[in-house]
């Protein structure tokens, strides 16, 4: 079963939903700066295990402390989470390489 609520606090790639997950009918995914100081930069993307590809919804995004991001699905957040489809990713950091603490929920 697929983890729709996900407390990111290192730079290493985090899978968000991994192939076969099925799903693919994504309302939204809210990520929330939860550092007290300093701004993250976020890429979120998905992946094609298939052909080792990238498509980037956002790439190196700031989102200021305490503040918020929100993509819907007319952001391009729809996509084939089947088997046979993508796997959805996130990597956080400073814009550096210290890690910044973020909060991410998906919505159906």
């Amino acid at each position: 079963m697929a983890t729709l609520l996900h407390n990111i606090t290192s730079t290493t790639t985090k899978e968000l939903l991994a192939l076969g997950d099925n799903v693919s009918a994504i309302k939204s995914i809210v990520v929330v700066n939860v550092d007290s100081s300093n701004a993250s930069y976020v890429d979120i993307y998905l992946f094609d295990k298939s052909n080792n590809a990238s498509y980037y919804l956002t790439k190196g995004t700031k989102i200021h402390k305490g503040a918020t991001l929100v993509l819907k699905a007319n952001d391009g957040v729809v996509f084939d989470n089947s088997i046979n489809g993508y796997s959805l990713r996130i990597q956080v950091d400073n814009g550096s390489t210290t890690a910044v603490p973020v909060d991410v929920i998906i919505s159906q």
